[in-house]
């Protein structure tokens, strides 16, 4: 039975978490979907992967984590899936990935949205709900999407201390 995280920025005012899970639970009715927090800032990233690294620490290893933040500006033709430190992480090529990892993950995904049924998150979230079924039926890779090492990258500030200082960078 897997166990499928969800981190969003969607909120809960509408039917889209619902219609996710529904995604998720028709891919496989095995999935065991926990939510983690669908009220990230669009924007803060660095606050994003404080939450979702604080959180996945404490689930099983082989547990898939689905991050949707800052989907809504530009809808992707893919989104990535990658494996960090033994959890899967699903995300939109924005950045968030690094972001959350702290580094580049060795082996990413690009997992094609098929946009023929309707374009917009739940085409994106369809997509995801598929390779989450196909790794856990444990499908080859090349099955579930193709290696992509080209990504948006964006990592947390890093402090410099001195005796009297503090700086920080990218």
């Amino acid at each position: 039975m897997p166990i499928v995280t969800l981190s969003t920025d969607i909120g809960q005012a509408d039917y889209i978490v619902g219609a996710i899970k529904g995604q998720l639970l028709s891919a496989d009715a095995s999935n065991n979907i926990v939510d983690i927090t669908h009220q990230l800032s669009q924007n803060n990233y660095q606050h994003a992967a404080y939450l979702c690294n604080n959180a996945f620490k404490h689930f099983p290893l082989g547990t898939f984590h689905i991050v949707i933040v800052n989907l809504f500006d530009s809808l992707p033709a893919y989104m990535l899936m990658a494996e960090h430190k033994g959890h899967y992480i699903a995300c939109p090529d924005n950045g968030i990935l690094t972001t959350i990892c702290g580094t580049k993950p060795a082996n990413i995904l690009a997992v094609e949205v098929d946009t023929s049924r309707g374009f917009g998150v739940l085409a994106c979230t369809r997509a995801l709900a598929s390779a989450v079924k196909k790794l856990h039926d444990g499908y080859a890779v090349q099955f579930i999407g193709e290696p992509i090492t080209n990504i948006k990258e964006k990592y947390p500030l890093r402090p410099t201390i001195g005796a009297d200082w503090i700086d920080s960078h990218r």
